[in-house]
């Protein structure tokens, strides 16, 4: 074999290896960008699942949509801290989002012990709801319950900033049970949401009520009251409403109650809640 002729192969040689090595790196960067976008999907994936209730965001990773849904009863929360306006013209606007953030989180945990789902929030408004997207019977107690870990939370907290010269958080809490329609919306940002004049009313529970205290509705007192002591308000003009029959939540009833201020559950109470 002559010296070009050699030399022509060492080139092709040279040529292919390097096509090779080409290839490989072009397969790596290929390989690297499947794992990237897998890890992206599972993040986008993951938070997803966490602002959808587990059986709503598979039925829209299998079907791409969710359709809507009718509870006959589920029991609505809305919170709401009095002043919060007024609060933003006086405290540092970091450190108060920071402390409604801390507080929210705190709700977040509440609602998951009691079953709720937290439906959203509105400024410094938290809704959460009982009875769905799982269907119970127990709902209109483990919001009951779930509302007074709430105001238990925010007065112990309420202790400490007195104690160290800072504003205190004035709550309200108000409480319906109903039907309502439950769906999701949008097309990249996801809500998962409720519809109906239980919602409505829930909301003028809210703002019906007075700071500290939990008031609920006439529907939602006929449930629970063999347990809980309640004030009756008597009917209460609402906004756009007929006037409702409205109930302060005090505690429960003795009979049912683990300490004397009524606001804790005995043995008596949670045996007779695992039979709901």
């Amino acid at each position: 074999m002559n010296d070009g002729v050699s030399s022509q192969l060492t080139d092709s040689q040279g040529q292919l290896c390097s096509l090779e090595l080409q290839v490989q790196e072009l397969l790596q960067q290929i390989e690297q960008q499947k794992t990237e976008l897998l890890a992206e999907k599972q993040k986008c994936e993951q938070l997803l699942q966490n602002v959808l209730p587990d059986e709503i965001y598979r039925e829209l990773l299998k079907n791409g949509k969710v359709v809507p849904q009718f509870y006959k009863s589920v029991t609505v929360l809305f919170t709401d801290f009095v002043g919060f306006t007024s609060m933003c013209e006086n405290i540092e606007l970091t450190t108060l989002i920071q402390e409604l953030d801390s507080h929210f989180t705190k709700f977040d945990d509440i609602c998951e012990n009691h079953f709720l789902e937290k439906i959203k929030t509105i400024g410094d408004a938290y809704m959460c709801a009982g009875g769905m997207p799982m269907r119970n019977h127990s709902h209109p107690f483990d919001v009951v319950l779930a509302a007074m870990d709430m105001i238990r939370y925010v007065n112990e907290v309420n202790e400490k900033k007195k104690q160290a010269g800072e504003p205190t958080w004035n709550i309200r809490i108000g409480i319906n049970t109903g039907s309502v329609i439950a769906g999701v919306v949008g097309k990249k940002k996801f809500l998962y949401d409720i519809w109906g004049d239980t919602v409505n009313v829930a909301s003028r529970m809210e703002s019906s009520g007075e700071t500290g205290k939990i008031n609920i509705s006439g529907a939602t007192h006929e449930i629970i009251q063999d347990f809980f002591r309640c004030t009756y308000r008597g009917k209460i003009p609402v906004k756009h409403k007929a006037d409702i029959d409205m109930y302060f939540l005090d505690g429960f009833l003795p009979k049912y109650a683990a300490d004397e201020s009524g606001l804790l559950p005995n043995k008596e109470f949670r045996i007779a809640m695992s039979k709901l």
